[in-house]
């Protein structure tokens, strides 16, 4: 019993200093999760996306097969857009928004 009361006594010490801790984190992130990304000070960055196991087709089955051409091919085009316009802006928009400046 004088064993399992000083196990109890060490495990609640562990976790005050551990509670403490963690909210000492909490409080220094807090202040820093609003601050912009720079990247001259951070040139690293986390781009976190989901990533979806299923293609697309297996995604778009309906009963009515007339339906699921009409939506294959929205979501087709959907995906060509959001390509185009990634290359659009990685190739063409700099050069745009420059054109004719001295």
């Amino acid at each position: 019993e004088i064993h399992a009361e000083v196990q109890l006594k060490n495990y609640g010490k562990f976790l005050e200093e551990y509670t403490s801790q963690l909210k000492r984190i909490e409080d220094a992130l807090d202040d820093s999760v609003g601050d912009v990304w720079d990247f001259s000070l951070d040139p690293i960055a986390l781009k976190l996306l989901p990533y979806e196991q299923s293609s697309l087709l297996e995604l778009i089955k309906t009963e009515n097969k007339v339906l699921n051409k009409v939506i294959t091919v929205y979501a087709a085009l959907c995906c060509e857009i959001k390509k185009l316009k990634y290359e659009a802006e990685t190739k063409f928009y700099n050069g745009l928004l420059f054109y004719g400046e001295g």
